[in-house]
């Protein structure tokens, strides 16, 4: 079933990028989101700990995060589909996790998460089109971004505390969370000087590369608790 959906999802943004329909997008995420909903009720909890469904949620929230945000169809569409294929390769069974993860504030932390990765590839979208000489306002999509990728920091940190007694554990995904934490803190500061303020889109585009390798380069290479 979960396939099918899948299928199905990348027909829609494949339609999305032909004919530039924004409600198609949001019906791709509409049958991700039934997918994920499925895939919670088998397994009695959001089973976000694995690939599939890891980059099945992020697809999902990003699509959902453009369609909002009224960012450009195809570009959003062609992004989607390279997050949402990988999907069709990716085993779908469930492993058993310890009961320490099924927290709320677990779900909390990645849920944030996710929604600021969205948030940060958006506005390097923009940051894109802003160097071809549109005017997108990146500042207040990077500040959303950063508050909520703050918020799952902190949630994250409290989670790590409870269950191993740890605040901050030092393995590879919390080293590169942390730097790009500073990476969009100090982009929201560039305005204050002239000369900086002049690199803000191009420094933002490179933000969105900062965010992939964070999100699926150091979860395949470094692995960690955060690993897949």
């Amino acid at each position: 079933m979960e396939k099918i959906g899948v299928v199905v999802s990348i027909l829609l943004l494949l339609l999305t990028i032909i004919r530039e329909n924004r409600f198609l997008l949001l019906t791709s995420s509409l049958i991700l989101t039934v997918v994920l909903i499925y895939r919670s009720f088998l397994a009695g909890y959001p089973p976000i700990f694995n690939p599939f469904d890891t980059i099945l949620l992020f697809s999902l929230l990003f699509q959902i995060v453009s369609f909002f945000l009224k960012v450009s169809n195809r570009i959003t569409s062609g992004l989607a589909l390279l997050f949402t294929l990988p999907l069709l390769f990716f085993k779908t069974g469930f492993k058993e996790i310890p009961p320490i993860i099924r927290t709320p504030l677990f779900f909390i932390h990645v849920g944030t998460a996710m929604v600021s990765y969205s948030l940060f590839l958006i506005a390097s979208i923009f940051a894109a089109f802003n160097l071809f000489g549109k005017d997108y306002k990146t500042e207040s999509v990077v500040k959303w971004g950063l508050f909520l990728f703050t918020l799952s920091l902190v949630v994250g940190g409290v989670w790590a505390f409870l269950a191993w007694g740890d605040l901050f554990p030092l393995e590879p995904k919390s080293l590169f969370s942390l730097f790009m934490w500073l990476y969009f803190s100090l982009l929201i500061h560039l305005k204050f000087d002239k000369e900086l303020a002049k690199l803000k889109n191009i420094l933002t585009l490179i933000g969105g590369l900062v965010v992939l390798f964070t999100f699926l380069g150091v979860n395949f290479l470094f692995g960690g608790t955060h690993g897949f």
